[in-house]
């Protein structure tokens, strides 16, 4: 279904007038946006934001739902992925960093990070920066569970290895949260994107999650949790396509 960009539109139109001591200069709002994925919740742009590389996330209104009701998701989303973003900055955790938000239209304009997604990486770098890299994962799970945050969405394709260190990306299905369950199925969803898209690595990194995950959370909450993510396995809530082993031994 294709979607026309209004509120993009209207935001390329707008300028912004920058004063200093001995000149006032003028320049767009937002720049060069370029289509870089297109889901069922939203759209995802590349472009430029007063010369920042940046990315833009648009959830667009959905035909298919009352309007009221989807204005009232598309906002009350929007507003909540900015909030757990801003919450993992102030835990130090490394993550796109907010810099516009405009609740009405569904829009939030974040900083683009440049570096290689985990997926694509994981069997290509080396075994020891294999494990630093998802170690460092499992630290920031933890800081969020500690901080009743579920990230909601896990997996290698949201992690991104940059220069300066390493990222967590798309809370777009993040929720403030105090129900332990929650924070399994965040653990038990990166465990189910190691074993179906990087299986030949998959112990070795679950091994350096829990390794990193218990650094921050201790002993008696990460044996606590991994007891709830087995349970969730072997419930088969969350069946795979293929036969997996419905337990994980630490």
């Amino acid at each position: 279904m294709e979607v026309e960009p209004i509120p993009l539109r209207e935001l390329l139109g707008e300028d912004v007038v920058i004063i200093s001591s001995n000149s006032t200069e003028k320049i767009p709002l937002l720049t060069n946006l370029k289509l870089l994925t297109m889901g069922a919740e939203a759209y995802i742009f590349r472009a430029k934001f007063m010369d920042f590389e940046v990315i833009v996330k648009w959830r667009f209104p959905k035909s298919y739902v009352p309007k009221e009701l989807d204005e009232k998701i598309r906002k009350s989303r929007t507003k909540l992925e900015a909030k757990v973003m801003w919450k993992a900055l102030a835990l130090g955790i490394k993550v796109p960093i907010p810099l516009f938000v405009d609740l009405d239209s569904g829009v939030l304009i974040m900083t683009f990070i440049d570096g290689i997604v985990l997926r694509d990486a994981a069997e290509k770098i080396n075994k020891s920066t294999m494990c630093k890299v998802v170690e460092t994962v499992g630290s920031y799970a933890a800081m969020l569970h500690m901080n009743g945050i579920a990230h909601g969405d896990l997996t290698t394709s949201n992690v991104i290895i940059a220069n300066d260190g390493v990222y967590l990306i798309d809370f777009g299905l993040a929720t403030f949260t105090k129900r332990s369950e929650d924070m399994a199925i965040d653990i038990h969803v990166f465990f189910r994107s190691l074993e179906s898209t990087h299986h030949r690595i998959e112990d070795f990194a679950k091994e350096c999650f829990v390794n990193g995950y218990r650094q921050v959370a201790g002993n008696s909450n990460t044996e606590l949790l991994i007891k709830a993510v087995n349970s969730i396995r072997l419930r088969g809530r969350y069946v795979a396509a293929r036969k997996l082993r419905t337990e994980w031994v630490m």
